[in-house]
């Protein structure tokens, strides 16, 4: 039997664990976690346990070293916890048997034999396997829109600036531009972030609390922000032309939509980057080129887009768990994964 130990040694990024747990679990492959659940308020890990219907094996990362000789293969989740990576798993026994999860091109390190990036944008030589952390679809918990006349839209995640408030990778002028030309139509962005990012952000930005078209959500767990995207109609990314989601990072917003079912406006450009560009909706320079027909949008297309949705999210499971097979052991032959366009 193969057993895994994922790990998490930091509080960030724990959002791509469900497309690991997924493929471990359909491969009846062995699992514990390393992560210390309890000093993370904003942590996926209980939303994936509900989802898959699997209560963990978790353990503190301060067991990591002792147990280090129980596992076949180690997941290391997130590519920023570089400077907390033991020194005993930087020898080649153990990196060997390491998967590295790279956020950023940055991260990368010399000992980090076996990496895996999170979107085509971080761009290595040495960095061998793509996975978009995307798993199938799951009625009982994934997205169900209620009816209502007011549209909504959704930004996801934090907003970064510089010392100075210049913006690195989403548009704000877009949305402010939008509700100036469109001041009257039934329609309201929320905003949904960490406290922290909420706070910094509107100082910098003070018509994000000012304007009654958008409403702020900080600080919600991962259970709570599920639920409150249920009554989101799109997720928009608003990535700033040239900004951090075109060269650097992906964005979160991304993945979460599609995992949860909700169709997603995105600029041309970056819909071509993840082959997005048949299964979204799409404007070329901003949003008031398309702003009209959304919110005008017939029942009929709009679950279109969901169904849309659906099927790519069964092209990228099937690619996902090849490309994780490889880079592990280098089998390439995943098991059936029993998906559901309803």
């Amino acid at each position: 039997m193969v057993h895994f130990a994922l790990i998490q040694l930091t509080k960030k990024h724990t959002e791509i664990f469900g497309t690991f747990l997924e493929i471990i679990l359909n491969n009846n492959w062995d699992l514990t976690i390393y992560y210390n659940i309890n000093s993370d308020e904003y942590s996926f890990l209980p939303y994936y346990m509900n989802l898959f219907e699997k209560n963990f094996e978790i353990k503190g990362t301060n067991e990591l070293c002792d147990d280090k000789d129980n596992y076949d293969y180690f997941i290391w989740t997130s590519s920023s916890d570089e400077n907390y990576i033991p020194e005993c798993f930087k020898s080649i026994e153990y990196s060997e048997r390491s998967i590295y999860i790279q956020h950023q091109s940055a991260h990368k390190k010399d000992y980090m034999y076996k990496s895996i990036c999170v979107s085509p944008v971080i761009n290595l030589e040495s960095l061998q396997t793509y996975i978009l952390p995307i798993y199938k679809n799951y009625k009982k918990v994934h997205y169900s829109f209620f009816q209502d006349k007011k549209v909504i839209f959704g930004i996801v995640g934090g907003i970064r600036t510089l010392k100075n408030g210049k913006l690195l990778d989403r548009d704000l002028e877009m949305i402010k531009k939008t509700i100036e030309k469109y001041p009257n139509e039934n329609y309201e962005f929320y905003f949904f972030m960490r406290k922290f990012d909420w706070m910094w952000i509107t100082k910098k930005y003070p018509f994000l609390v000012k304007n009654p078209k958008i409403r702020g959500f900080f600080g919600l767990k991962t259970k709570d922000l599920v639920e409150k995207l249920r009554v989101v109609k799109y997720v928009l990314p608003i990535a700033k032309k040239g900004g951090w989601f075109y060269w650097q990072r992906l964005t979160g917003s991304i993945p979460l939509a599609i995992n949860l079912n909700i169709p997603l406006i995105i600029d041309e450009n970056l819909a071509k980057i993840y082959g997005l560009d048949n299964y979204s909706i799409l404007y070329k320079d901003n949003l008031e080129e398309i702003f009209d027909s959304v919110l005008n949008m017939q029942d009929s297309v709009y679950y279109e887009y969901i169904l849309k949705n659906v099927r790519y999210k069964r092209e990228i499971c099937k690619i996902n768990e090849k490309n994780f097979l490889d880079i592990c052991i280098g089998t390439g032959e995943p098991n059936s994964l029993d998906y559901d366009e309803s």
